[in-house]
C-alpha cells in the first residue's frame, strides 16, 4: 500500500472563510497514470522536464519518464451585471506554470488537499470514498491576493465561484490509466459579495499537452515542447497529444487526452453524445442545448486562428465560439514534426443558461494516457495518428465512460427500469465488477534464479457487485530480457480452482507450501512460491502475480483479472550476500570483464553504463584504481539499503526494485564523474565487519 504523505502550512485568519491554505501537490497512484493535482486548481507539474525526479506531472507508464502535460486547469466564463463578461481561470500560458500572484492564475486554496479510499485497511478509508483513491480539493475565485500580501495580477472582478474538485482512481487493468475529475462549480455571490446571476455559462479545460520522455529528453525550452501533434475526436469529445517528432531515444510512442464526458445542471444529466437527454429542459426555457467543442492556439502569440486570448473577453470567445477544426487538422497534426508544434489544447462545453446565486454546475473530465499499439513503435512510428494507432486511447476513454457511468447503461443521467442493479432506488456511478484484491508478494533472489512467494489476500475477496468471493486462480507474469523502459509483462503460468470446469483446472499443488513461509521484519504469512530459473545475473526483469475471478454472468464480464502493475516489482537475478567472504571458492569478481563499452544493457549514453561487482559481504568498501595506483572511485555497499544509486536505474527501471545483496553495480566513472578510458583497473573490496581484503582486475575497452 502507498503511502500519503503531506507537508501542511495553514495561514488562519480571524473568520475561517477567509482562511488561506498553501500551495500544495499530490499525485494519483492508483494505477499507472501519474497526474499531479493542487488545491490551488491547477493539474500538472510544470517543472517536470528540469526536476524529473521531483513528482510526475501526467506520467504513464509511471515507471516510464514519459510525461503528457506541462500544466492544465479549469476556466468558468459568464455574463453577469449586464451583460459584463468574467472569466476565472486557474491556468494560463505562462513559461514557468503557476506562479505566486501572476495574472491568469486566479484561484486561492480553500483547504488542504485530502485523501479518501474505499479500501478497508487503507489509512484513509472512508465510508464517503468513490473510488480506491480519491483526491480532494477546494479552492476559490473570490480573493485577489494571496495571503492578504500578494495581489493576483489582473483579477479586478471575480465571479465570486467556489470549487469543488474530486479525483477518482482505481488500480484495474481496464482503469489504471484514467482519472475521472468531478468539478462542482458554485455561485457563491450570496455569500461573498453582491448576488449577481450568471448567464450564458461555459466550462472549459485549458491543457498544455506535451508528450515526451523527460529522462531520455536531451533538448531544453522551446525545443522541447514544439514536438507534439495534437487533435480532437468529436464522437469522444476528447482532445489529445502525441511526441509526432521528437529525437528522443529511448522512449515509448503514447497518447495523452481529456476527455469532457458530461455535466448535471439543475437535475438534469447533459452528455455531448446523447444531448436530447437534457433537450426538453433547455428547449422548454427557450434555451438551445449546451454545445461542445474544442480550441487550440499557438504557446507563442501566434496568429489568425492560433492567435493566444489575452484577456476575458478573448477568453470567452475561445470558449463560446466554433473553432475552425476541420480547416486546420493538418496543421494541428503534423507541425510538430517540423518544430512547430508547440499547441495549447482547449476544450469547452456550454452556454447553460443561468446560474443563481446558491445554485451548482458539476462537470466531468477525464485526463487519460495509452500506449500506441506495438506496431507503431519505435522511431518510425512517432508520427503516425490514425483510427489504428489510436485504438488503445479509444478503449480507454470507452472504459472511463463506462466506469463513469455505473448503472446508467444508456447514458442518460435517469435510472430506467432494470438498472438498479444494487437495488437502493437511486442511480450510482462508478458502480461496475471487480476483480480480487491483490495478493501480497515477496521477491527472495539467488544468482540465475527469482523466487516469487504470495499470500491468500485474494482468496478472499468480495465482488462489490455481487457481493459473492468469486476468486479462480492466479497468474504469473515475467518481462522478457532487455525490455526495460516499459516492460511487456509476458504470462508465465497460470494456476486455478480445480474441479469447477472454470478454467484449467489445475489446482494449485505445484505452488502451494507445506507450511506459510514467514521472513524476518514481515508479518505476512506466504503461502505459494513459484521460482523463475535460468536468469541471467545483472539483467532486469519485471515479474508480478494476478488474481482472476470467475467472471459475472449478469453484467455479461468475463473473467477479471487484477492489473499486472498492481504489485509488480523490478528485480536484478545475482548472488546473495557472501558469508564466506576470503574464503576459497566465494571470491569477489566483476561483470562484464573486460568491459566493451555499449553493453547490451547500457544506455545510449556516457552516463548510463554499468557494471557489476558480486559476492560482495553484507558491507564493503569497493576501491578502483589506475595501474599506478591514483584511486578512481569509491564505492560503499550496503546490502540492508543499496538499491541502485546510478543513473541507469533513474532512466530504465522503476521503484518497487529488488536487487540481490551480494552485488554493486557501477558506471564506471570517476568520483569527479569523468569517464574512464581504455585501459587494466585494479580493485579492492574490503568486508566492514572482518577487516578481510580481496583484490581484482578489470579490463575497459573503448
Amino acid at each position: 500500500m502507498k503511502k500519503f504523505v503531506l507537508f501542511i502550512t495553514v495561514f488562519l485568519c480571524p473568520f475561517f472563510v477567509n482562511a488561506q491554505f498553501s500551495f500544495e501537490r499530490a499525485e494519483t497512484d492508483a494505477g499507472i497514470l501519474g497526474l499531479s493535482i493542487t488545491n490551488f486548481g491547477t493539474i500538472g507539474k510544470p517543472d517536470v522536464r528540469n526536476n524529473p525526479e521531483g513528482g510526475f506531472s501526467m506520467r504513464f507508464p509511471t515507471s516510464t519518464g514519459t510525461e503528457h502535460l506541462f500544466e492544465a486547469g479549469i476556466w468558468i466564463g459568464a455574463r453577469v451585471d449586464g451583460g459584463a463578461i468574467r472569466v476565472s481561470t486557474s491556468s494560463v500560458t505562462n513559461p514557468s506554470g503557476y506562479a505566486r500572484g501572476s495574472a491568469g492564475f486566479e484561484f486561492t486554496a480553500d483547504d488542504i488537499l485530502k485523501r479518501r479510499s474505499t479500501e478497508p485497511d487503507n489509512e484513509f478509508f472512508s465510508v464517503s470514498a468513490v473510488s480506491e483513491r480519491d483526491i480532494l480539493a477546494q479552492f476559490t475565485d473570490r480573493r485577489r491576493s494571496i495571503d492578504g500580501t500578494t495581489p493576483i495580477s489582473g483579477h479586478d472582478n471575480p465571479l465570486y465561484t467556489d470549487v469543488k474538485l474530486e479525483s477518482y482512481n482505481w488500480g484495474f487493468p481496464f482503469t489504471e490509466n484514467f482519472t475521472i475529475l468531478r468539478y462542482d462549480i458554485t455561485n457563491n455571490s450570496d455569500i461573498h459579495a453582491t448576488p449577481e446571476v450568471w448567464d450564458s455559462v461555459y466550462v472549459g479545460m485549458y491543457a498544455d499537452l506535451v508528450v515526451r520522455n523527460v529522462n531520455s529528453a536531451t533538448e531544453t525550452g522551446g525545443a522541447f515542447f514544439n514536438k507534439n501533434g495534437v487533435g480532437f475526436m468529436d464522437s469522444l469529445s476528447t482532445m489529445y497529444a502525441f511526441d509526432a517528432g521528437s529525437p528522443d531515444n529511448p522512449s515509448i510512442n503514447t497518447y495523452g487526452a481529456v476527455t469532457l464526458i458530461g455535466a448535471e445542471y439543475r437535475d438534469s444529466f447533459f452528455h455531448p453524445s446523447n444531448p436530447d437527454t437534457a433537450a426538453g429542459m433547455f428547449t422548454s426555457s427557450g434555451f438551445s442545448v449546451p454545445d461542445l467543442g474544442p480550441s487550440y492556439w499557438l504557446f507563442s502569440a501566434g496568429a489568425g486562428d492560433f492567435i493566444a486570448p489575452s484577456n476575458d473577453g478573448d477568453r470567452y470567445d475561445r470558449m463560446s465560439q466554433q473553432f475552425p477544426y476541420q480547416a486546420n487538422e493538418q496543421a494541428l497534426r503534423e507541425d510538430g514534426q517540423s518544430a512547430n508544434g508547440n499547441y495549447i489544447s482547449f476544450i469547452s462545453m456550454g452556454p447553460f443558461p443561468q446560474v443563481n446565486p446558491g445554485e451548482t454546475i458539476t462537470v466531468y473530465f477525464v485526463f487519460s494516457a495509452a500506449l500506441k499499439p506495438d506496431a507503431f513503435q519505435g522511431p518510425t512510428g512517432k508520427d503516425d495518428d490514425t483510427e489504428e494507432t489510436r485504438i488503445n486511447m479509444v478503449n480507454t476513454i470507452n472504459s472511463a465512460g463506462s466506469v463513469f457511468r455505473g448503472e446508467d447503461k444508456n447514458n442518460n443521467g435517469v435510472l430506467d427500469p432494470g438498472e438498479d442493479t444494487d437495488g437502493n432506488g437511486e442511480l450510482t456511478r462508478y458502480l461496475f465488477p471487480t476483480p480480487p484484491d491483490n495478493p501480497k508478494t515477496r521477491i527472495q533472489l539467488e544468482a540465475g534464479r527469482v523466487s516469487i512467494y504470495w499470500d491468500r489476500t485474494a482468496e478472499q475477496s468480495v465482488d462489490r457487485v455481487s457481493g459473492e468471493m468469486d476468486f479462480e486462480g492466479y497468474r504469473i507474469y515475467s518481462s522478457d530480457l532487455g525490455d526495460d523502459v516499459n516492460p511487456n509483462p509476458r504470462l508465465i503460468r497460470e494456476f486455478d480452482t480445480p474441479g469447477n470446469n472454470i478454467g484449467f483446472d489445475i489446482g494449485f499443488n505445484e505452488v502451494e507450501l507445506s507450511e506459510p513461509a514467514t521472513f524476518e521484519g514481515d508479518t505476512t504469512e506466504y503461502y505459494y512460491r513459484y521460482d523463475l530459473d535460468g536468469l541471467l545475473s545483472g539483467w532486469q526483469y519485471q515479474v508480478s502475480v494476478t488474481a482472476f475471478d470467475q467472471g459475472d454472468d449478469d453484467f455479461g464480464v468475463e473473467s477479471l483479472e487484477t492489473s499486472t502493475n498492481s504489485n509488480a516489482v523490478r528485480v536484478f537475478p545475482g548472488t546473495p550476500v557472501n558469508e564466506n567472504f576470503g574464503d576459497s571458492g566465494f571470491e569477489v569478481g566483476v561483470y562484464p570483464n573486460p568491459y566493451r563499452v555499449n553493453a547490451a544493457w547500457d544506455g545510449p549514453n556516457e552516463g548510463d553504463r554499468k557494471l557489476y561487482f558480486y559476492n560482495l559481504p553484507s558491507k564493503a568498501e569497493i576501491r578502483i584504481y589506475t595501474i599506478a595506483g591514483d584511486i578512481v572511485a569509491e564505492l560503499d555497499h550496503d546490502s540492508e539499503t543499496y538499491n541502485g544509486d546510478i543513473s541507469w536505474f533513474d532512466s530504465f527501471s522503476d521503484d518497487p526494485r529488488v536487487l540481490p545483496g551480494g552485488e554493486h553495480a557501477w558506471d564506471l566513472q570517476s568520483e569527479a564523474n569523468q569517464i574512464l578510458t581504455t585501459g587494466l583497473y585494479l580493485f579492492t573490496v574490503k568486508d566492514l565487519n572482518t577487516g578481510k581484503i580481496e583484490k581484482g582486475k578489470l579490463t575497459i575497452i573503448k
